[in-house]
């Protein structure tokens, strides 16, 4: 059981974990998620909220890999939580209800590191992953953008990738990442790495005073920013883009950004295994759909109560509808299915249309005494043709259709037909 208090002390994340997972759906165990308030805070008097976590079939449910509350006091109280399988879904929650606010969407991340100021978060798939980061601003729910500071070119918002990161953390100011690699964790590659807030690693040895090739192989144990007092720097909002520059400069891309990975090709004529020929599912395969497809993307959170107060109404300007969740192949299907029942409805009120008139035919033809006294003629003459016969040789249909002359006359006679 991990316990995580909020900034304020009023409230705490109670992360608990059991090695024994009794739904069978996790080999590894399961965890769930708490949120404890005060007194004063809380109508549950003292209960827990369980934090429901997207895509989870219960209120709350894991893998819970990370959970960090935004450090800023002043600011109304928030967490971030990662949670579920690879790739995992972060999400921002509030602090007081635990319903959460903002999807960040779906991809390899299982750390959550927030600056001083709450201001910028860092979403960073680290230890046994590949050491992807993103950039987000919290104020404004969107990765942030990078510019070529020589340039002015917009590189994208693809953050960056830290590779065998061992420590990390934002500087006092939140204006830069720091990401190091330190024995005895790693063996290998000891240095320490640089980045601005908006994930740009910075190589410009006036800022980078260092040289990592002296820590090399094995020789950092460490790396931390000195820390200093919360107002000592002021909660700045992103630096806006330099001036874009066009001609031959603007073509000069910026040598320390790490560009977009590229789908892999296969070169032609090389063999390829037979498990990954046509769509094939192999491991490689699959670690490619992975990295190249995101099962959801970031998005904003409609309050329950919000969006069923709206519901058949016209919403308000830049409000979303409440099925913006679905995607296009499931609102599809959902109109297929639509169509399908209103079609099969309308055939089944064809078809007990075609009965009933059916049955009003028969009726009217049975209540017609022309058409019955023809009827009852037609049996007449069955019968004078059967009496012609020897009566050992009729079956017992034929001797009861003999017998029953007398009522067939005199059925024809009540009809008062000449």
């Amino acid at each position: 059981c991990a316990v995580k208090w909020s900034p304020k002390g009023d409230a705490a994340l109670i992360l608990t974990t059991t090695s024994v997972d009794t739904s069978g759906a996790s080999y590894y165990g399961s965890t769930n998620l708490y949120l404890l308030l005060s007194e004063n805070r809380s109508s549950l008097d003292g209960d827990a909220l369980c934090v429901p976590l997207p895509g989870s079939s219960t209120s709350s449910s894991g893998p819970v890999l990370d959970v960090a509350w935004m450090p800023n006091a002043t600011k109304p109280a928030a967490f971030c939580v990662v949670s579920g399988k690879m790739p995992t879904m972060a999400s921002l929650h509030n602090g007081v209800s635990a319903e959460p606010t903002f999807l960040f969407g779906n991809s390899h991340r299982n750390t959550i590191v927030w600056s001083d100021h709450g201001r910028f978060l860092t979403l960073g798939g680290f230890g046994n992953l590949a050491g992807g980061m993103d950039f987000y601003d919290r104020n404004k729910l969107k990765k942030i953008p990078q510019f070529d500071p020589n340039t002015g070119a917009d590189l994208g918002d693809n953050g960056n990738t830290a590779s065998c990161a061992v420590g990390y953390g934002w500087s006092p100011s939140s204006r830069y990442f720091m990401v190091s690699t330190t024995t005895p964790r790693m063996n290998v590659d000891n240095g320490v790495r640089l980045y601005k807030y908006n994930g740009l690693e910075i190589c410009d040895k006036s800022i980078v005073s260092w040289d990592n090739s002296k820590f090399c192989p094995d020789q950092l144990l460490a790396a931390e920013f000195v820390p200093s007092r919360h107002d000592d720097y002021p909660d700045r909002p992103q630096t806006p883009p330099p001036k874009r520059i066009e001609g031959e400069a603007a073509a000069t891309p910026l040598a320390s950004v790490v560009t977009a990975p590229v789908a892999y090709v296969p070169p032609v004529g090389r063999y390829v295994a037979p498990g990954a020929r046509k769509g094939g599912m192999s491991l490689a395969e699959r670690m490619r759909k992975e990295r190249e497809t995101v099962t959801m993307g970031a998005t904003k959170v409609i309050p329950k109560g919000i969006a069923g107060a709206f519901a058949g109404k016209k919403l308000p300007v830049g409000m979303a509808p409440a099925d913006q969740g679905k995607s296009k192949n499931a609102l599809r299907k959902e109109r297929q299915r639509l169509a399908k029942e209103k079609q099969e409805q309308v055939e089944e009120e064809e078809r007990q249309r075609n009965e009933q008139e059916e049955k009003l035919r028969l009726d009217a033809a049975a209540n017609d005494p022309v058409k019955k006294a023809k009827k009852l003629n037609k049996i007449l003459k069955q019968i004078v043709e059967l009496k012609k016969k020897d009566s050992a040789c009729l079956n017992e249909d034929q001797m009861k259709k003999v017998a029953s002359e007398a009522e067939v006359l005199q059925q024809l006679a009540d009809l008062n037909i000449s």
